[in-house]
């Protein structure tokens, strides 16, 4: 199990190093997926998301804390990005990092959110 947790945790690091190389050498950037993270300072950029989002959005934060995503200590920039290319929405892409046999079986016309309620990942009552 630690085994497949280091796995998983090690393609997410290399996903999101490619991501960003990819983004940076391309220059382009996908509109409908990015929007602007309100300005915030150099010293606050060095501060992981939650000090200020337990306080700023806290029913958000309880959400990802409570889920096993939080559990599982995966942090906010691995799915929604870092300041420069934030995205309030990750894509389906972001998520097969870790959940490609998941996406596999999910209709292909769907965000992950039409199922499933955001940071709990529970699926909706619809």
């Amino acid at each position: 199990m630690k085994k497949l947790f280091a796995l998983n945790l090690l393609l997410a690091v290399f996903f999101l190093f490619w991501a960003c190389i990819g983004s940076e050498s391309s220059g382009v950037v996908n509109a409908t997926t990015v929007s602007a993270h309100p300005d915030v300072s150099e010293q606050e950029k060095l501060l992981p998301c939650f000090q200020c989002h337990q306080e700023a959005t806290p029913e958000i934060y309880d959400e990802w804390f409570n889920s096993l995503h939080g559990i599982g200590m995966v942090k906010c920039y691995q799915c929604h990005g870092t300041y420069e290319n934030f995205k309030k929405e990750p894509a389906a892409s972001d998520c097969m990092v870790c959940h490609a046999d998941q996406i596999e079986k999910c209709p292909q016309d769907k965000k992950c959110w039409s199922c499933h309620n955001a940071h709990t990942f529970k699926r909706n009552n619809k």
